[in-house]
This record gives structure tokens, C-alpha cells and sequence, in this order.
């Protein structure tokens, strides 16, 4: 008798919460890593579903849908995801490169874009769901009605399935969705190219020696560049030991030195980049507003008239406003 007690307040408790469904139905929370598995999961898919004959092909546009509170909570962890997911891209193509003769993307890039919603597809979006959407190229909100009239052909996980399928999505599911540009990523890559003769990297313990003064006419390095919402891309050669990126309007075109992009998201001047004979290496400076990364770091801003430079590798990725990407490589 005296334990009925505690045994009628124990049955209670079970009552009010539920031992067996507490254990059953953990929480599915959203991780950086499972965001990662998923845009692997989907790349893996679109090299069996894409690759055709002796040509290995993939999705290299993806959409990263999130509920608004998951978006807020790992965005800040973008760079490092997409970081990470390209290194797994390319080792899924090192893993099967064997069984093809070539690799042959339709893109120049691979294209990212987080963005949150609440509702896609007429699909509620929870706090614990990621739905990936991939493409060979083309999804790019803002422009995707002029590449595509009403539907697209993507690959995205099918709820009911569990599985990546090729579907057709109406492009009137992405107008609820917040793409903000902070979320866009872009990361240049190149296959069957011939490799640039190697340098010795920052830090290696190898210094080469100073460079002769440049003649007039002479390459000091290449600026290869992409313009994520135009899905367009040029390159130019830095014959001046300093250049001027900027975005091109009429009052700057008659200047040489200048680096002109027809991007809405360039300011102007955006960065300039010069060669320091003193240490024989190249700088560059920041004065846009909207962030600029050199391999992914951050630089901070400053003003024209007094420019904060900052090192640039001979060979660095340059992102201005997280749409434009910069590649730039040394020739001297």
C-alpha cells in the first residue's frame, strides 16, 4: 500500500507524456552536415542520372531551401558548407572519372543559393527540412523567366519517395521563397584545362627571387571573372601595375587601367589591385560597402583616397557581393 502513490503518479506522468513516442520521434534537427549530405546525395544522383555515354555530367546549380529560422540560424555557415561540398563534388568525379573518357559540365560554375520559405511546391517547409533542387544550369532567380518560360527540369528529392527524381517544377514555386544575396555562392572550376606551372605558396619555406622591373606591355596576371546573374563570364590581363575594378558605367570608361563589370552587385570603384615592388607581390582593397572575400576571407573595407591593402595570393578567388567571382593568377 505504500507504494500506490508513487505508482498512480507514475501512470500519470505517462499519461501527460508519453515514454514510447518521446523515444520514438526525436527531433530532426537541420545540422550543417546534414545540409552537406544532402547537396552530395543530389550531386551523386545527377552524375547517374545526367552522364551519358563515354561523358560524365552533373548538376552544377543548386537551390537550398530552408524554413526562415533554420536560414537564420545556419547561415553563417554557408561558406564553410559550400566549401565542403565542392571538395565532395570533386571527389565523387575522382571516384568515377575512371569510367568515363572525358568530364564535360555544362556550366562554367558551380552555383549556389540558400534561401527560406515556409511553403514549396505546395509542400509545408519545417524547421527540419532541407529540400535541395539541382540543375545542369539556369536556376537563377531574378533571370530563370527569360532562360525558361513556365517550368524547369530539375532533380529534387521526392518527399513520398525518399529518392532524387527528374521533375519538371512549375518556376512559380520559387516566388515565396527568400533568396537573399548573402546566400548566392559561386565557385569557379575548370576540368581538361592544362595545369598553370606550380608556384611555391605562401608560408612554404620557398621564396623566389624578386622579379625584373617590368617592360611596358608585359602580363603580370590573368583576371578571369563570372557574373552569377547574368550567367556570364570574361577574363582580361593585368598589364598595368595597378588596376581598378569597377562597375561599368559611362563615366569610367575611358580609364585604361580599369576593370569594367556590367553587375549590378559591383560598386563603384569596388576594389583596386596593384603589384608592390618591395616584396614583390600583389595587394588588393576594398572599398564597396557589400562584402568582398579573397579565398573566402572576409577583407575589411576601406576608403579610395586611403586604401587598406591587404596580400593577394598569386593564385585566389576573389568574391565581390557573394555574385561575382574573380579568378586571379599570377604570370610573372
Amino acid at each position: 500500500m505504500a507504494n500506490q502513490p508513487t505508482t498512480w503518479l507514475s501512470k500519470l506522468g505517462k499519461l501527460l507524456v508519453p515514454t514510447s513516442d518521446a523515444q520514438s520521434n526525436p527531433t530532426a534537427t537541420v545540422t550543417n552536415t546534414r545540409i552537406l549530405h544532402e547537396l552530395a546525395a543530389s550531386f551523386e544522383d545527377s552524375i547517374r542520372r545526367e552522364s551519358v555515354g563515354s561523358s560524365l555530367l552533373f548538376n552544377a546549380h543548386f537551390l537550398i531551401i530552408l524554413h526562415p529560422d533554420t536560414y537564420e540560424e545556419r547561415q553563417n555557415a554557408f561558406p564553410v558548407i559550400v566549401n565542403e561540398a565542392v571538395n565532395a563534388f570533386r571527389a565523387s568525379i575522382d571516384a568515377q572519372q575512371s569510367s568515363y573518357e572525358r568530364v564535360v559540365p555544362v556550366a562554367s560554375s558551380w552555383f549556389f543559393k540558400f534561401g527560406g520559405g515556409r511553403e514549396f511546391g505546395g509542400e509545408p517547409v519545417s524547421p527540419t527540412d532541407v529540400f535541395v533542387v539541382g540543375a545542369l544550369t539556369g536556376i537563377l532567380p531574378g533571370n530563370a523567366q527569360s532562360q525558361t518560360p513556365d517550368r524547369l527540369n530539375v532533380t529534387r528529392r521526392v518527399r513520398q519517395t525518399n529518392r532524387y527524381e527528374k521533375v519538371d517544377v512549375d518556376l512559380n514555386m520559387f516566388q515565396h521563397i527568400d533568396f537573399r544575396e548573402p546566400g548566392a555562392f559561386v565557385v569557379h572550376f575548370g576540368f581538361d584545362t592544362p595545369a598553370s606551372p606550380a608556384r611555391p605558396a605562401v608560408g612554404s619555406g620557398t621564396r623566389m627571387a624578386p622579379s625584373q622591373p617590368q617592360k611596358p606591355g608585359d602580363v603580370l596576371a590573368e583576371i578571369s571573372y563570372y557574373l552569377a546573374e547574368l550567367n556570364k563570364e570574361g577574363s582580361c590581363r593585368m598589364r598595368d601595375r595597378e588596376i581598378v575594378i569597377a562597375r561599368k558605367e559611362p563615366d569610367n570608361q575611358h580609364f585604361p587601367n580599369y576593370l569594367l563589370l556590367e553587375s549590378a552587385y559591383v560598386s563603384n570603384p569596388h576594389a583596386r589591385i596593384r603589384y608592390h615592388d618591395a616584396s614583390d607581390s600583389f595587394q588588393i582593397a576594398s572599398f564597396s560597402r557589400n562584402e568582398t572575400r579573397v579565398n573566402e576571407q572576409l577583407i575589411a573595407r576601406s576608403e579610395p583616397a586611403s586604401p587598406q591593402w591587404h596580400p593577394l595570393p598569386d593564385t585566389a578567388q576573389v568574391l565581390l557581393n557573394n555574385m561575382v567571382t574573380l579568378h586571379f593568377q599570377r604570370t610573372v
